[in-house]
Protein backbone atom coordinates (compact mmCIF):
# COMPACT_ATOMS: atom_id res chain seq x y z
CA UNK A 1 0.00 0.00 0.00
CA UNK A 2 1.08 3.62 -0.98
CA UNK A 3 0.56 5.85 2.32
CA UNK A 4 1.27 9.61 2.35
CA UNK A 5 1.48 10.79 5.91
CA UNK A 6 0.79 14.67 6.40
CA UNK A 7 1.84 16.79 8.96
CA UNK A 8 2.73 20.63 9.59
CA UNK A 9 6.62 20.08 11.28
CA UNK A 10 8.29 18.02 13.19
CA UNK A 11 8.25 19.65 16.10
CA UNK A 12 8.93 18.25 20.09
CA UNK A 13 5.00 17.37 20.32
CA UNK A 14 2.77 14.66 21.13
CA UNK A 15 0.96 14.95 17.72
CA UNK A 16 4.73 14.85 15.74
CA UNK A 17 5.93 12.38 17.75
CA UNK A 18 2.84 9.60 16.98
CA UNK A 19 3.37 10.63 13.27
CA UNK A 20 7.09 9.76 12.82
CA UNK A 21 6.65 6.57 15.02
CA UNK A 22 3.32 5.71 13.38
CA UNK A 23 5.43 6.10 9.46
CA UNK A 24 8.40 3.89 11.04
CA UNK A 25 5.74 1.31 11.96
CA UNK A 26 3.95 0.86 8.37
CA UNK A 27 6.91 1.62 6.78
CA UNK A 28 7.96 -1.86 7.35
CA UNK A 29 5.06 -3.16 4.82
CA UNK A 30 4.61 -0.55 3.25
CA UNK A 31 5.38 2.31 0.91
CA UNK A 32 5.66 5.61 2.98
CA UNK A 33 5.98 8.66 2.34
CA UNK A 34 6.10 12.08 5.50
CA UNK A 35 4.98 15.36 4.30
CA UNK A 36 6.01 18.07 6.34
CA UNK A 37 4.89 21.56 5.69
CA UNK A 38 7.59 23.40 6.99
CA UNK A 39 11.79 23.65 6.37
CA UNK A 40 13.35 21.06 8.17
CA UNK A 41 16.18 22.68 9.29
CA UNK A 42 13.46 25.05 11.84
CA UNK A 43 10.87 22.53 12.82
CA UNK A 44 13.15 19.37 12.11
CA UNK A 45 13.68 18.01 15.74
CA UNK A 46 12.29 14.15 15.07
CA UNK A 47 14.08 14.17 11.67
CA UNK A 48 16.92 12.09 13.01
CA UNK A 49 14.19 9.08 14.49
CA UNK A 50 12.99 9.36 10.87
CA UNK A 51 13.41 5.52 9.57
CA UNK A 52 15.22 4.98 6.37
CA UNK A 53 12.27 3.10 4.80
CA UNK A 54 10.33 6.71 5.16
CA UNK A 55 10.50 9.07 2.38
CA UNK A 56 10.68 12.55 3.71
CA UNK A 57 9.13 15.62 1.78
CA UNK A 58 9.52 19.11 2.89
CA UNK A 59 7.14 21.38 1.34
CA UNK A 60 9.37 24.57 2.56
CA UNK A 61 6.23 26.49 3.58
CA UNK A 62 6.72 30.20 3.90
CA UNK A 63 5.59 31.72 6.87
CA UNK A 64 2.12 32.76 7.65
CA UNK A 65 -0.57 31.72 5.65
CA UNK A 66 0.94 30.20 2.50
CA UNK A 67 -2.12 29.89 -0.14
CA UNK A 68 0.16 28.31 -2.56
CA UNK A 69 0.49 25.56 0.02
CA UNK A 70 -2.46 24.22 -0.56
CA UNK A 71 -1.79 24.29 -5.02
CA UNK A 72 1.52 22.33 -4.34
CA UNK A 73 -0.14 19.54 -2.34
CA UNK A 74 -2.91 19.22 -4.61
CA UNK A 75 -0.30 18.79 -7.71
CA UNK A 76 1.75 16.63 -5.65
CA UNK A 77 -0.82 14.20 -4.51
CA UNK A 78 -2.08 13.95 -8.37
CA UNK A 79 1.07 13.62 -9.68
CA UNK A 80 2.09 10.54 -7.30
CA UNK A 81 -0.96 9.32 -6.61
CA UNK A 82 -0.87 7.02 -3.65
CA UNK A 83 -3.78 4.41 -2.13
CA UNK A 84 -4.19 6.80 1.25
CA UNK A 85 -3.53 10.11 2.46
CA UNK A 86 -3.28 10.64 6.26
CA UNK A 87 -3.49 13.92 7.82
CA UNK A 88 -2.54 15.25 10.83
CA UNK A 89 -3.18 18.24 13.14
CA UNK A 90 -3.65 21.21 10.90
CA UNK A 91 -2.69 19.57 7.80
CA UNK A 92 -6.14 18.69 6.96
CA UNK A 93 -6.88 22.85 6.25
CA UNK A 94 -4.16 22.93 3.69
CA UNK A 95 -5.30 19.37 1.65
CA UNK A 96 -8.60 20.77 1.06
CA UNK A 97 -8.15 21.22 -2.37
CA UNK A 98 -6.28 17.30 -2.85
CA UNK A 99 -9.70 16.38 -1.05
CA UNK A 100 -12.26 17.78 -3.07
CA UNK A 101 -10.54 17.11 -6.57
CA UNK A 102 -8.56 14.14 -6.14
CA UNK A 103 -11.13 11.77 -5.21
CA UNK A 104 -9.83 8.54 -6.57
CA UNK A 105 -7.27 8.14 -3.33
CA UNK A 106 -8.67 7.09 0.18
CA UNK A 107 -8.25 10.51 3.08
CA UNK A 108 -7.91 10.25 7.46
CA UNK A 109 -7.29 12.16 9.42
CA UNK A 110 -6.68 11.63 13.28
CA UNK A 111 -7.96 13.79 15.51
CA UNK A 112 -5.42 14.58 18.10
CA UNK A 113 -7.20 16.28 20.50
CA UNK A 114 -10.65 17.35 22.12
CA UNK A 115 -12.69 17.68 18.68
CA UNK A 116 -13.56 21.83 19.47
CA UNK A 117 -10.62 22.49 20.83
CA UNK A 118 -8.77 20.58 17.75
CA UNK A 119 -11.20 21.73 15.12
CA UNK A 120 -9.38 25.40 15.73
CA UNK A 121 -10.67 28.71 13.83
CA UNK A 122 -13.96 29.08 12.00
CA UNK A 123 -11.51 28.43 8.98
CA UNK A 124 -10.24 25.15 10.60
CA UNK A 125 -13.28 23.85 11.77
CA UNK A 126 -15.81 24.39 8.39
CA UNK A 127 -13.46 22.91 6.53
CA UNK A 128 -13.29 20.30 8.93
CA UNK A 129 -17.31 19.54 9.58
CA UNK A 130 -17.31 19.40 5.26
CA UNK A 131 -14.99 16.70 4.91
CA UNK A 132 -16.42 14.74 8.38
CA UNK A 133 -19.73 14.99 7.16
CA UNK A 134 -19.59 14.41 3.63
CA UNK A 135 -17.32 11.54 4.23
CA UNK A 136 -14.57 12.79 1.47
CA UNK A 137 -12.60 12.34 4.75
CA UNK A 138 -12.57 9.76 7.80
CA UNK A 139 -12.04 10.71 11.03
CA UNK A 140 -9.64 9.04 13.75
CA UNK A 141 -10.17 9.62 17.07
CA UNK A 142 -7.32 8.10 20.09
CA UNK A 143 -9.51 7.20 22.96
CA UNK A 144 -12.96 6.73 24.24
CA UNK A 145 -12.92 10.31 25.84
CA UNK A 146 -11.59 11.81 22.36
CA UNK A 147 -14.64 10.24 20.68
CA UNK A 148 -17.10 11.47 22.67
CA UNK A 149 -15.98 14.97 22.36
CA UNK A 150 -16.12 14.17 18.44
CA UNK A 151 -19.68 12.73 18.48
CA UNK A 152 -20.65 16.36 20.54
CA UNK A 153 -18.99 18.06 18.29
CA UNK A 154 -19.87 16.85 15.06
CA UNK A 155 -23.00 14.40 15.68
CA UNK A 156 -21.71 11.01 14.48
CA UNK A 157 -19.47 8.08 15.58
CA UNK A 158 -15.97 7.82 14.43
CA UNK A 159 -13.66 5.00 14.57
CA UNK A 160 -11.51 4.52 17.55
CA UNK A 161 -7.45 3.77 17.45
CA UNK A 162 -5.71 4.46 20.67
CA UNK A 163 -2.79 5.92 20.38
CA UNK A 164 0.69 3.83 20.52
CA UNK A 165 4.33 4.08 21.17
CA UNK A 166 7.14 1.28 21.46
CA UNK A 167 8.96 1.39 24.57
CA UNK A 168 11.47 -1.06 25.48
CA UNK A 169 11.72 -2.57 28.64
CA UNK A 170 15.31 -2.87 28.11
CA UNK A 171 15.55 1.28 28.40
CA UNK A 172 19.02 2.33 30.35
CA UNK A 173 19.28 5.62 32.06
CA UNK A 174 22.86 6.79 31.21
CA UNK A 175 25.74 7.42 33.78
CA UNK A 176 25.19 11.12 32.84
CA UNK A 177 21.50 12.04 33.24
CA UNK A 178 21.72 9.56 36.77
CA UNK A 179 24.88 12.19 37.98
CA UNK A 180 22.50 15.15 36.51
CA UNK A 181 19.11 13.60 38.46
CA UNK A 182 21.34 13.67 41.91
CA UNK A 183 22.73 17.53 41.52
CA UNK A 184 18.69 18.04 41.70
CA UNK A 185 18.35 16.49 45.52
CA UNK A 186 19.02 17.60 48.57
CA UNK A 187 19.09 14.26 50.25
CA UNK A 188 18.78 10.38 48.79
CA UNK A 189 14.93 10.72 49.99
CA UNK A 190 13.57 13.20 47.87
CA UNK A 191 11.19 12.42 44.81
CA UNK A 192 11.67 13.38 41.71
CA UNK A 193 8.88 14.36 38.91
CA UNK A 194 8.74 15.16 35.48
CA UNK A 195 6.59 16.90 33.43
CA UNK A 196 7.33 16.05 29.86
CA UNK A 197 5.49 18.57 28.01
CA UNK A 198 5.31 21.96 25.84
CA UNK A 199 5.67 24.89 28.27
CA UNK A 200 2.22 26.28 27.65
CA UNK A 201 -1.18 27.47 29.24
CA UNK A 202 -3.00 24.45 28.70
CA UNK A 203 -0.34 21.97 30.15
CA UNK A 204 0.05 24.11 33.02
CA UNK A 205 3.41 24.53 34.57
CA UNK A 206 2.99 27.64 35.99
CA UNK A 207 0.16 25.95 38.56
CA UNK A 208 2.31 22.95 38.85
CA UNK A 209 5.23 25.07 40.18
CA UNK A 210 3.04 26.60 42.85
CA UNK A 211 2.13 23.51 43.98
CA UNK A 212 5.83 22.24 44.46
CA UNK A 213 6.77 25.37 45.75
CA UNK A 214 3.96 24.61 48.24
CA UNK A 215 4.67 20.77 49.28
CA UNK A 216 8.20 21.92 49.84
CA UNK A 217 6.85 24.72 51.99
CA UNK A 218 5.07 21.96 54.14
CA UNK A 219 8.31 19.69 54.35
CA UNK A 220 7.74 17.39 51.50
CA UNK A 221 10.70 16.73 49.50
CA UNK A 222 10.44 17.03 45.84
CA UNK A 223 11.93 18.38 42.72
CA UNK A 224 10.01 19.00 39.26
CA UNK A 225 11.62 19.10 36.03
CA UNK A 226 9.88 20.43 33.42
CA UNK A 227 11.29 18.84 30.18
CA UNK A 228 9.63 20.26 26.90
CA UNK A 229 9.85 23.33 24.30
CA UNK A 230 10.31 26.06 26.48
CA UNK A 231 10.05 29.08 23.84
CA UNK A 232 7.43 30.49 25.43
CA UNK A 233 9.29 33.45 27.41
CA UNK A 234 6.68 34.93 28.73
CA UNK A 235 5.09 31.78 30.64
CA UNK A 236 8.60 30.77 31.30
CA UNK A 237 9.33 33.74 33.70
CA UNK A 238 6.13 33.73 34.92
CA UNK A 239 6.88 30.66 36.62
CA UNK A 240 10.37 31.64 37.45
CA UNK A 241 8.81 34.10 39.24
CA UNK A 242 7.26 31.83 41.77
CA UNK A 243 10.90 31.51 42.95
CA UNK A 244 11.12 28.18 43.65
CA UNK A 245 14.45 26.34 43.87
CA UNK A 246 12.86 22.98 43.12
CA UNK A 247 11.63 23.59 39.91
CA UNK A 248 14.32 22.96 36.64
CA UNK A 249 13.21 24.14 33.22
CA UNK A 250 15.17 22.06 31.41
CA UNK A 251 13.85 22.52 27.80
CA UNK A 252 13.93 19.98 25.35
CA UNK A 253 15.80 16.56 25.43
CA UNK A 254 16.54 13.76 22.89
CA UNK A 255 16.45 11.55 25.71
CA UNK A 256 13.03 12.04 27.47
CA UNK A 257 12.82 8.36 28.34
CA UNK A 258 15.79 7.87 30.41
CA UNK A 259 14.41 11.33 32.37
CA UNK A 260 11.11 9.69 32.68
CA UNK A 261 12.85 5.86 33.76
CA UNK A 262 14.73 7.70 36.51
CA UNK A 263 11.89 9.46 37.98
CA UNK A 264 9.45 8.35 40.79
CA UNK A 265 6.46 9.67 38.90
CA UNK A 266 5.61 11.56 35.56
CA UNK A 267 2.70 14.93 36.20
CA UNK A 268 0.99 15.55 33.81
CA UNK A 269 -2.22 18.54 35.24
CA UNK A 270 -3.28 19.92 31.85
CA UNK A 271 -6.47 21.59 31.45
CA UNK A 272 -7.58 18.96 28.68
CA UNK A 273 -5.81 16.36 27.03
CA UNK A 274 -6.45 14.37 23.84
CA UNK A 275 -4.35 11.05 25.07
CA UNK A 276 -0.68 12.12 25.85
CA UNK A 277 2.12 10.12 24.24
CA UNK A 278 4.40 10.93 27.08
CA UNK A 279 1.63 8.99 29.13
CA UNK A 280 2.15 6.18 26.97
CA UNK A 281 6.07 6.54 27.35
CA UNK A 282 6.18 6.89 31.11
CA UNK A 283 3.55 3.97 31.51
CA UNK A 284 6.03 2.05 29.34
CA UNK A 285 9.19 2.31 31.25
CA UNK A 286 6.95 1.77 34.27
CA UNK A 287 6.76 5.36 35.69
CA UNK A 288 3.49 6.62 38.15
CA UNK A 289 1.76 9.16 36.55
CA UNK A 290 -0.15 12.00 38.41
CA UNK A 291 -2.50 13.35 36.08
CA UNK A 292 -5.95 15.44 35.50
CA UNK A 293 -8.78 13.60 34.25
CA UNK A 294 -8.82 14.47 31.12
CA UNK A 295 -9.34 13.21 27.75
CA UNK A 296 -7.82 9.73 27.52
CA UNK A 297 -6.32 9.83 30.52
CA UNK A 298 -9.15 8.55 32.11
CA UNK A 299 -9.35 5.53 30.08
CA UNK A 300 -6.02 4.82 31.12
CA UNK A 301 -5.41 5.12 34.53
CA UNK A 302 -7.45 4.45 37.88
CA UNK A 303 -6.81 5.99 40.47
CA UNK A 304 -4.73 4.18 42.86
CA UNK A 305 -4.41 1.18 40.73
CA UNK A 306 -1.86 2.16 38.50
CA UNK A 307 -1.36 5.87 39.17
CA UNK A 308 -3.09 9.17 40.53
CA UNK A 309 -6.21 10.88 39.27
CA UNK A 310 -7.08 14.22 40.52
CA UNK A 311 -10.72 14.34 41.10
CA UNK A 312 -10.70 17.64 39.53
CA UNK A 313 -9.00 20.38 37.18
CA UNK A 314 -8.64 22.73 40.11
CA UNK A 315 -5.24 23.48 41.77
CA UNK A 316 -6.31 22.09 45.07
CA UNK A 317 -7.43 18.71 43.40
CA UNK A 318 -4.18 18.88 41.76
CA UNK A 319 -2.03 19.30 44.78
CA UNK A 320 -3.76 16.69 46.37
CA UNK A 321 -2.86 14.36 44.03
CA UNK A 322 0.74 15.01 44.53
CA UNK A 323 0.37 14.79 47.61
CA UNK A 324 -1.03 11.53 47.55
CA UNK A 325 1.55 10.54 45.46
CA UNK A 326 3.79 11.40 48.38
CA UNK A 327 2.56 9.92 51.04
CA UNK A 328 2.51 6.20 49.52
CA UNK A 329 4.09 3.93 51.32
CA UNK A 330 7.41 2.17 49.17
CA UNK A 331 5.93 -1.44 49.23
CA UNK A 332 2.27 0.27 47.70
CA UNK A 333 4.80 2.06 45.06
CA UNK A 334 6.58 -0.42 44.01
CA UNK A 335 2.74 -2.57 43.49
CA UNK A 336 1.86 0.41 41.32
CA UNK A 337 4.96 0.43 39.59
CA UNK A 338 4.56 -3.42 38.42
CA UNK A 339 0.62 -2.32 37.50
CA UNK A 340 1.53 0.72 35.47
CA UNK A 341 4.11 -1.90 33.73
CA UNK A 342 0.80 -4.20 32.88
CA UNK A 343 -1.45 -1.09 31.63
CA UNK A 344 1.12 -0.42 28.89
CA UNK A 345 0.31 -3.30 26.95
CA UNK A 346 -2.50 -1.85 25.18
CA UNK A 347 -0.55 1.13 24.24
CA UNK A 348 2.48 -0.59 21.85
CA UNK A 349 2.95 1.02 18.49
CA UNK A 350 2.92 -2.26 17.03
CA UNK A 351 -0.74 -2.50 17.24
CA UNK A 352 -1.73 1.00 17.08
CA UNK A 353 -0.48 0.51 13.21
CA UNK A 354 -1.52 -2.57 12.57
CA UNK A 355 -5.48 -1.00 13.20
CA UNK A 356 -4.48 1.76 10.91
CA UNK A 357 -3.26 -0.64 8.17
CA UNK A 358 -6.57 -2.31 9.13
CA UNK A 359 -8.96 0.80 8.81
CA UNK A 360 -6.95 2.08 5.51
CA UNK A 361 -7.29 -1.57 3.69
CA UNK A 362 -10.97 -1.59 4.80
CA UNK A 363 -12.29 1.75 3.24
CA UNK A 364 -10.01 0.91 0.11
CA UNK A 365 -12.31 -2.18 -0.65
Amino acid sequence: MIIYEIVPQLSSGGGERFTVDLCNELSKENDVTLIVFHPLERTGFYKGEISSNVKLYSMNKRPGIDWTLMFRIYNLIRKERPDVVHMHLRAIVYCIFSVLFNRSIFYFHTVHNDAQKEAGSFLGSSIRKFCFKSGFVIPVTISIESRNSFVEYYGFIPPVIPNGRNVSRNILVSEHVRKELMRYKDDSDEKILVCLARINKVKRQLMIARIVSRLNSEGYKLSMLMIGNDSNASLVNEIKMVNCPKVYILGERNNPLEYLKAADAYCLLSSYEGMPISLIEAIGVGTIPICTPVGGIVNTIEDGINGFLASDISEDACYLAVKRFLDLPAVEMERMRANVLRSYRSYTMTECAKKYYELFNKNRK
